[in-house]
């Protein structure tokens, strides 16, 4: 009994209780659909979701130094790739799926190879200006995409796995757990990034470029890999996305969705490569949606600038919401630590 007594004494609980309280989330996002199946609040969630993976894509661009407003542009390459493979030459969902984000990565190489060389504000035009081309082709190449009729998607077709019987078109539940598995898959790969030598050389190239470059870093080289990896999952994140809508059109994507998700991760932190973007992106997608509901015309993009002001403003170098989490941790373990370990009296002053 001592044994254990001694171990719960001498246990770490500054390090181990941030990762519970951080793990509650986890926990409370894949039990949601136990305790409600409203149409509503899954449909805010399957979106925030799909918005967070863009924007932890804007947030690795930007490690790398570069400001991109192309977000979206990829969003829509990989939605129109899984529509027409799927719909127009009646291809296997799964498969236009997977190559929804290998075509959006292409595109994302090969761009990113020519303009990445430009850097500064110029390339945010650029990527800007590339959002525009891409609706503009979506709508005038009207025998593939149908112009600004747009096209009508599938959802995945039904999976069996034993008893358990998955319908795509029963309901959202089974939109939410893919959305859920991208969101995890995305945030596990580029938390991965942030730990590997790959993420101190983008940490050091957004630090000081000059600097960086002259320890011998290959900047052109880095910029493309970021530019490649958001543009693989922001595709991905567009074939869902066009698909839980049902239609993809011109419409869809355009320059508010390449602002928003910019405001998402700015909002969310982008200190952090995984949590910041999807604390954003939830906290600003269901604000539009309460704020749709006013009948003040554009009062959702005005208060989305107000947010991000404010942000900007109050938080320290525009760290965002994610960055009040170590405050407050340190704030509740100063307050614990005016008591001793358990089984010892209270500190005298």
């Amino acid at each position: 009994m001592n044994v254990w007594l001694n171990r719960f004494r001498t246990f770490d609980w500054r390090n181990t209780w941030p990762k519970v309280v951080a793990a509650v989330p986890v926990i409370i996002f894949l039990l949601i659909p136990v305790f409600t199946q409203g149409e509503i609040v899954l449909n805010m969630l399957i979106l925030s979701g799909i918005w967070a993976v863009a924007a932890m894509g804007f947030t690795l661009i930007l490690r790398t130094g570069q400001f991109s407003l192309g977000q979206a542009a990829f969003m829509a390459i990989g939605g129109y790739t899984s529509a027409i493979i799927s719909v127009v030459l009646g291809w296997p969902w799964w498969f236009a799926f997977l190559l929804s984000g290998i075509v959006s990565g292409i595109v994302a190489m090969l761009i990113g190879s020519v303009v990445l060389r430009v850097g500064g504000i110029y390339f945010s035009i650029i990527t800007l200006s590339l959002t525009e081309v891409i609706r503009i082709i979506a709508q005038q190449w009207e025998p593939v995409t149908h112009g600004s009729r747009g096209l009508i998607t599938t959802p995945p077709p039904n999976i069996d796995l034993g008893p358990l019987h998955i319908n795509f078109m029963a309901n959202s539940v089974p939109f939410y757990y893919l959305t859920l598995i991208l969101v995890a898959v995305t945030g596990l790969v580029f938390w991965q990034i942030g730990k590997t030598r790959m993420g101190g050389t983008f940490y050091a190239m957004l630090a000081n470029q000059t600097l960086a470059e002259h320890e011998g870093i290959h900047l052109m080289k880095y910029r493309v890999i970021a530019f490649t990896l958001a543009g693989v999952f922001a595709g991905f994140a567009g074939a869902i996305y066009a698909n839980y809508l049902t239609v993809i059109s011109p419409l869809i994507f355009g320059l508010w969705q390449s602002i928003q998700i910019m405001m998402m991760s700015i909002v969310g932190g982008m200190s952090s490569l995984v949590a910041g973007p999807i604390i954003g992106s939830t906290l600003l997608y269901v604000l539009g949606i309460q704020l749709a509901r006013l009948p003040i015309y554009g009062i959702a993009q005005l208060l989305y600038g107000a947010v991000v002001v404010l942000v900007l403003i109050f938080l320290p170098k525009g760290t965002g919401l994610i960055d009040l989490w170590p405050r407050i941790w340190r704030k509740i373990y100063r307050e614990v630590e005016e008591y001793e370990i358990p089984g010892e009296t209270r500190q005298e002053d």
